[in-house]
């Protein structure tokens, strides 16, 4: 990875999501120091509007010989840089580009029409009253509240150490906005047992990332950061974003990533010096912290504890501030940072830092990547 660039995020950006990624895919390659007439690849989300030929002519690509797509929202952040480094590693292309583009923040909520949602897996759960995201996992956290003995405090470890280094950081939303115990415990229910703070952020933005092979990295302006071990996660049986009929639905495809992740690198949890988790909601990291080896089944709320999450704890988090308090544009941000973190360059730096965890969203389908020095 030679490359990142993004936009300004905000509730609300004048510019087309189009407008928006073009301006990001262009950042990255300045940053890289590569013409957009030498991209030939392309990686985005399925859930993405702007197709990679618009993209390509815009910056003025030349030849496109591989683009691909990643399904499941948040689960496909991690899944286009390995297709990315897959198709770089085969032959099939030399400069691949992933990006993702977000009106999040002044775009319409994709659940506020929910006839559009029974041709899916939600058909079994919207007539009953799951019309959101947060209302399937709110009733997640509650089985996992209940089986473990997880509670309020373990989730605000989480929304603060977020908080913590999005006040650090100038980009993002929540900059010189603090959140204190108090702030968390009084806010509103969005669904019980999810606050306010439980939730991400509603993001206008757009993010990119650039790939070349090892060899091509090295005249590249930055030091390059490697992608160590890429994987993809779906669960037999898996059904819809969270299986409420599986006889565990607290062990989700961060577990099944996780395997194939570990399997194909050379060191593990215990040597990762810093993680940028998928937050769409306090409670997937937790769960994510399981998932991918960092405690035992049912000790996630307790590493939270002492803070482990923040800057010199056992595992600091989502540097940037995450999508809880920097931006949410589908967990693309987590990607950049990891960057940032490994280049040295965090406004959020944990020391040394040579290992980076990144994952996509738990419950869905979902993707995680291995970043090094």
């Amino acid at each position: 990875m030679v490359g990142i660039g993004q936009t300004p995020f905000a509730r609300q950006l004048p510019e087309s999501e189009k407008a928006l990624a073009c301006r990001a895919v262009l950042a990255a390659l300045a940053d890289a120091g590569i013409s957009p007439a030498e991209v030939d690849a392309f990686a985005s989300y399925t859930m993405e509007e702007t197709d990679e030929v618009e993209v390509a002519k815009a910056i003025g690509a030349g030849d496109v010989t591989f683009f691909s797509k990643a399904g499941y929202g948040g689960g496909g952040s991690c899944a286009t840089l390995a297709h990315l480094a897959a198709a770089i590693t085969t032959g099939q292309a030399t400069v691949g580009v992933a990006w993702r583009s977000r009106k999040r923040g002044s775009g319409p909520r994709p659940w506020k029409n929910t006839t559009t949602q029974l041709p899916t897996p939600a058909q079994w759960t919207r007539p009953f009253g799951l019309l959101r995201p947060v209302d399937e996992i709110a009733m997640l956290t509650r089985r996992y509240m209940h089986e473990y003995g997880a509670s309020r405090d373990h989730l605000f470890n989480v929304a603060l150490a977020c908080r913590n280094r999005a006040n650090q950081n100038p980009a993002a939303i929540m900059y010189e906005r603090p959140l204190t115990r108090d702030m968390y415990m009084t806010s509103r229910w969005i669904s019980e047992p999810l606050c306010l703070f439980d939730n991400c952020l509603e993001t206008d933005g757009a993010l990119a990332c650039v790939l070349v092979s090892a060899a091509r990295a090295r005249d590249c302006r930055h030091r390059p950061v490697y992608v160590h071990s890429a994987a993809q996660g779906l669960p037999a049986q898996h059904h819809g974003m969270v299986n409420y009929w599986n006889d565990d639905p607290l062990s989700g495809p961060a577990w099944t990533a996780a395997r194939h992740l570990w399997k194909h690198a050379d060191f593990g949890p215990e040597d990762v010096d810093v993680a940028q988790i998928y937050d769409a909601f306090t409670a997937l990291v937790p769960l994510s912290l399981e998932g991918y080896g960092f405690c035992d089944r049912g000790e996630g709320g307790a590493f939270t504890e002492g803070g482990a999450l923040e800057i010199g704890g056992r595992l600091p988090l989502n540097t940037a501030g995450g999508g809880l308090s920097e931006a949410y544009v589908h967990g693309f941000n987590l990607i950049t940072e990891g960057v940032r973190q490994l280049r040295g360059a965090s406004t959020a730096q944990v020391p040394g830092a040579a290992t980076c965890l990144v994952t996509a969203g738990e419950g869905v389908p979902t993707s995680a990547v291995l970043l090094r020095n």
